[in-house]
């Protein structure tokens, strides 16, 4: 047999809960920057994006990958988010935080394994979140 299969941990799962789908992204956003544990640096930081996606799940998981290219690319890390347009499947605005000097972990992706968006009976969103850490 040419290979095997040899087992380990390199996914980290979130669970975030909120009462809009704006606030949902924010919180995921502020869950993942928060678990890298940035060492915040001094200089203001603000990114814009554009992100599009065929549904609500998609455009999560789209969005925090922009997020994380944009802090590789430029040694920032963000934990608000402006829109200036959110739809189903469109989000436009700004990433907003600050430079950083490093980082306690990393996330080499979001993936779209298991990813959910959802919205329970009494109105409070859900989102599922898996990390390829």
């Amino acid at each position: 047999m040419p290979y095997r299969m040899i087992e380990h941990t390199a996914d980290l799962s979130f669970e975030v809960t909120a009462d809009s789908f704006r606030e949902l992204i924010g919180e995921s956003l502020r869950a993942m920057t928060g678990w890298t544990d940035p060492a915040w640096g001094d200089a203001l930081a603000e990114r814009c994006f554009s992100v599009e996606a065929p549904d609500r799940a998609v455009l999560l998981v789209d969005l925090l990958n922009e997020a994380l290219t944009q802090s590789q690319i430029h040694r920032e890390a963000y934990d608000r988010i402006e829109f200036r347009i959110l739809e189903e499947r469109r989000a436009e605005g700004h990433f907003i935080g600050r430079s950083i000097t490093g980082a306690l972990d990393e996330v080499k992706a979001v993936t779209y394994h298991g990813a959910k968006v959802e919205v329970n009976p009494e109105g409070l969103w859900r989102a599922t979140i898996l990390m390829d850490i």
